[in-house]
């Protein structure tokens, strides 16, 4: 039996350790930490995640470390929200990969990353006969730029709807070097700080205006959407026929904001899994359900315990679709 799945993410999938802190240590310093918590994370196995969560029928593509420790977490904790995890690939020279995150009372974050095994994902990796059953597609953050690239053709060779939500590892590596990317995807989502260094903009902070004058050039390569997450403003989306800001949740406190950015786009995704369109109308709806999930997830420690369920997500759209 054919499965069809609404999304399929690909990209990475580690472990987070997250150090609770008072402060952000500066040069030669040091600071205590208060907690120490180990979580699945990845931006891309985050949005499996939260998608599934949701209720969307999920599939992740990404390497993991064969039978350690760290890949096993994250196998169970795909199936605890039942994502599909028969495409995940398994390395034996690479271990899975881990990230050691810093928070501080403020809910700001810092993170290093070490990709391993999720780096060698490779293009080989990348199969039309395992994509071509998917609704929507979605890469995010991993260095190695192949494997999406890979993907992002094998979406656009059949029709399949491609959304890329880089991430600096991959927006680091320049327009030049990514512009054959994104040539090949239709929606495109960015942070604050992505969208300054993509476009190699020197203003301190966005507005409307800004991204308005600067989308240009991402417009002309076939990118039908292009979404600007604004942290407390909300999100912005623009397209060739309109652009619209759509506010943030009104929150009385943010307790951590990893996992932020996936948790809007698995929201996207799951207004777009409902209709493919990308009319005005519509992106309103998903760019407010992605805002949803987003304020839901930094009200909480991790990318992943904020996350609302499928019963409270449908009250939600039912009510504002």
């Amino acid at each position: 039996m054919v499965i069809i799945f609404d999304v399929i993410c690909i990209g990475a999938a580690l472990v987070d350790m997250i150090a609770q802190v008072v402060r952000h240590p500066s040069d030669d310093d040091e600071v205590f930490v208060s907690d120490l918590t180990v979580l699945s994370g990845g931006a891309a196995a985050n949005t499996a995640y939260a998608c599934a969560k949701i209720g969307l029928s999920t599939a992740f593509i990404g390497k993991l470390g064969d039978k350690d420790t760290f890949g096993e977490k994250i196998i169970n904790d795909f199936k605890e929200v039942a994502v599909d995890t028969r495409l995940i690939k398994y390395s034996k020279d690479y271990k899975t990969g881990s990230a050691y995150v810093a928070l501080n009372r403020k809910g700001e974050r810092r993170i290093y990353a070490h990709s391993g095994a999720a780096n060698y994902l490779s293009k080989k990796d990348i199969s039309k006969k395992e994509l071509k059953n998917a609704k929507i597609i979605f890469l995010s953050s991993l260095r190695n730029l192949e494997p999406l690239q890979m993907a992002a053709e094998i979406g656009k060779s059949v029709n399949i709807p491609v959304i890329l939500n880089p991430g600096m590892l991959i927006v680091d590596q320049g327009f030049q070097k990514l512009k054959k990317l994104l040539e090949k995807i239709d929606v495109l989502i960015l942070s604050q700080r992505e969208y300054l260094s993509l476009l190699n903009i020197k203003e301190n902070e966005l507005n409307e205006a800004i991204i308005i004058k600067y989308s240009e050039k991402l417009l002309s390569l076939g990118i039908q959407v292009i979404i600007v997450t604004l942290g407390e403003k909300g999100s912005f989306f623009l397209t060739k026929k309109g652009n619209g800001l759509i506010p943030s949740l009104e929150l009385s406190k943010v307790i951590d904001t990893t996992g932020a950015g996936d948790a809007f786009s698995a929201g996207f995704i799951y207004g777009l899994a409902q209709s493919i369109n990308f009319d005005v109308d519509h992106l309103r709806i998903y760019l407010k359900t992605g805002n949803y999930l987003a304020g839901n997830c930094i009200q909480q420690i991790g990318a992943r315990n904020g996350i609302p369920t499928r019963e409270q997500l449908n009250i939600f759209w039912n009510s504002n679709k």
